[in-house]
């Protein structure tokens, strides 16, 4: 029982870090072609379906290093793509938005024929609708259940989503 255990740990892990690996290097290709870091691909398109989030909520989110993520937003600040506020309620507090040209910005990476949002959906496209939900249930389920095991332990690291 251990054994087959064994085998369908290690067999989904491999199949995570497969689909990581292609996600990741999609993801890189899509932001070179828009002259994009990955930092900086990666907040555009975590700010995007949320509209105005703080800094510390896309930190949340993006897993991006405090560093890595204030540099990256200071050039979408800098290229028009991003407006950077303080929250009125709570001054310490920074707020991230799209600006109308980052919002036709990202818009125009999603509609790219090349780009990882549109071959992406291409794939998905070819996986049943019952399918589909049906794996990101499970995959929600695997998450959850990882999370519960590793949060006691846990002292920093990546935070939730």
């Amino acid at each position: 029982m251990e054994q087959t255990e064994t085998v369908r740990s290690t067999a989904m892990m491999q199949s995570f870090w497969n689909v990581q690996r292609h996600l990741v290097r999609a993801a890189h290709q899509t932001a070179q072609e828009n002259g994009l870091s990955l930092p900086q691909f990666h907040s555009l398109m975590t700010i995007a379906p949320r509209g105005p989030i703080s800094q510390k909520a896309l930190a949340t989110h993006t897993h991006l290093p405090k560093s890595t993520l204030s540099q990256s937003i200071e050039g979408l600040v800098q290229s028009g793509w991003v407006i950077r506020e303080t929250n009125p309620e709570n001054r310490r507090e920074v707020v991230l938005s799209l600006s109308d040209q980052g919002q036709q910005f990202v818009t125009e990476i999603q509609e790219q024929e090349k780009g990882m949002q549109r071959q992406l959906e291409q794939v998905l496209e070819t996986i049943d609708q019952k399918v589909f939900d049906q794996m990101l249930a499970t995959h929600a389920q695997i998450a959850e259940g990882i999370g519960r095991i590793l949060q006691p332990e846990m002292k920093g690291g990546c935070s939730d989503d």
